[in-house]
């Protein structure tokens, strides 16, 4: 597996569809039921974000969790939900900026990791018993093309 490809795609896929959007469009076109296409990429920011967590954690196990510590014990639901209202008033610049640098920091994790440790079962339980940080990264990729897919389907409707 090619992580840092991977995390690249998903990352180029996410700058292609916010091409050429308004603002307008950006904080207020519901993509999703109460979501704007703002609210997608704060939590895709999130999740950025949760993986360094995954990562630095098993690099070193002293390092604290607290993204993770506060997923724990919730549905992805509640854990969303909660993520959603403490960051509803950020605009869109900082949901950016806090978006890349996630990326910036995950990309610099994979490509100093191992390809063994990242191939290594049993690594990270954050993401199902024996999660590898391959696992992480094809999960989240996965994730990252879902909101896309809604994104692209929002500016299809919409002619964007």
């Amino acid at each position: 597996m090619n992580a840092v490809k991977i995390i690249q795609r998903g990352h180029q896929n996410l700058i292609d569809y916010l091409k050429d959007l308004s603002e307008t469009v950006r904080a207020d076109g519901f993509v999703t039921g109460s979501w704007a296409i703002k609210d997608i990429i704060n939590h895709l920011g999130i999740y950025e974000e949760l993986q360094i967590e995954a990562f630095s954690k098993v690099l070193n196990p002293e390092t604290a969790t607290p993204l993770l510590n506060e997923k724990t014990g919730k549905t992805y639901l509640e854990f969303n939900d909660e993520q959603e209202k403490k960051d509803k008033s950020k605009s869109w610049q900082e949901v950016l900026d806090r978006y890349h640098k996630a990326y910036a920091t995950l990309k610099t994790l994979v490509e100093n990791t191992a390809p063994e440790l990242m191939a290594k079962p049993n690594t990270t339980t954050w993401y199902g018993d024996s999660a590898s940080l391959e696992d992480v990264i094809a999960y989240n990729y996965g994730h990252k093309k879902h909101h896309l897919a809604q994104i692209k389907l929002f500016r299809q409707q919409n002619k964007i």
